[in-house]
């Protein structure tokens, strides 16, 4: 199940004696944790009810005894066993054995909550966790379920804003764009931003630029810009003030390839009358990313993307077999794309 199947079932009091947490996204995991051990367990009596584990040391007959332990003065105790203990992949046989045995009989007065980021379906204990326990995914979220993440916490905080802002805070916290951001990160931006504002109700696009500063990504699009413009000297500008603030060459060229690569693309399915929705889906870009790529991309003819995308392989080859210096190749690389 997804994580809003578990806050229904939460509500519900529809609960399981255990549970495995997987998925890339901890921080809504562990919100999900507190969210079942506040339900269950009367306030104040969190301490002696909440058990967690997460070290390596942790012993699997110390987790099920405590399991077996009736909880005090509340209706349910919690385990909690992080994944960093390694039992969800041990190859111990006496863990694993230990383990299906309490899966097969949990103790009714206790919730125990597994993590396992990256199960091995192949292992014993997945099996046996698959027959006893709810599997709750945290993936990472999509669109649609990222803007009702950001306007439920808006809401919360009492403030207000637009769709515009909305797609400019997606834009700049690249979480769609970027497998390593994460939901604790644009969490952590948007109680940034709700502090910015203070007793203001309305959070505007100027609020969201003071409080989150430009990303690569961002440079790199207006630095490309810039060159398809005739704005050279800020194109070349941008470019050294990268290498000022510590991005490499390397760095530099592979984000830069990589827009090169999606625009031309952009190109092509905009060419053959695809939706900008339907674009999106083919290049892993939100909409509006790729309506500004469909804007720039067409600044040039079809035959010069395709030189430009051929210049890249060259220049990439030219750079790994240091036939060219690096930061002369990128210059080259930008005048080229001002050559129209």
């Amino acid at each position: 199940m997804k994580y809003q199947e578990l806050i229904k079932k939460i509500k519900a009091q529809d609960l399981n004696a255990v549970y495995l947490f997987t998925g890339p996204e901890r921080h809504i995991a562990s919100m999900m944790e507190e969210s079942l051990i506040q339900s269950i367990i009367p306030e104040g009596l969190e301490q002696i009810n909440v058990m967690r584990f997460e070290d390596k040391e942790a012993d699997i007959a110390d987790i099920t005894g405590i399991c077996r332990q009736l909880p005090m003065m509340s209706p349910y105790r919690v385990v909690v066993v992080r994944e960093e203990t390694g039992i969800p992949h041990t190859a111990d046989n006496t863990i694993i054995q230990n383990f299906c045995d309490y899966l097969k009989d949990p103790e009714p007065t206790t919730l125990l909550v597994l993590y396992d980021s990256k199960p091995d379906k192949r292992k014993k204990i997945y099996k046996c966790l698959k027959q006893q326990a709810a599997i709750v995914s945290f993936d990472k979220l999509n669109q649609i379920e990222l803007e009702k993440w950001i306007g439920r916490r808006f809401h919360q905080a009492g403030k207000k804003t637009t769709q515009r802002v909305i797609n400019r805070f997606l834009e700049k916290t690249r979480y769609l764009t970027n497998e390593s951001q994460n939901m604790e990160m644009v969490d952590h931006e948007i109680e940034k931003l709700i502090h910015y504002v203070g007793e203001k109700e309305m959070i505007t696009q100027d609020d969201l630029e003071a409080t989150l500063p430009p990303t690569i990504d961002d440079n790199i699009f207006r630095m490309i810009d810039c060159a398809v413009t005739g704005k050279m000297d800020q194109a070349m500008l941008m470019l050294k003030n990268f290498y000022l603030e510590g991005e490499s060459p390397f760095g530099v060229f592979a984000l830069l390839a990589g827009q090169i690569r999606t625009m031309t693309m952009v190109r092509i399915l905009s060419e053959r009358r695809e939706l900008p929705s339907v674009i999106a889906k083919k290049v892993s870009r939100p909409p509006y990313v790729v309506k500004k790529m469909m804007a720039n991309s067409h600044h040039f003819k079809m035959a010069k993307l395709y030189q430009l995308i051929m210049t890249l392989g060259d220049l990439d080859m030219a750079m790994k077999n240091g036939e060219i210096d690096p930061e002369l190749g990128l210059e080259r690389l930008m005048w080229g794309i001002n050559d129209q």
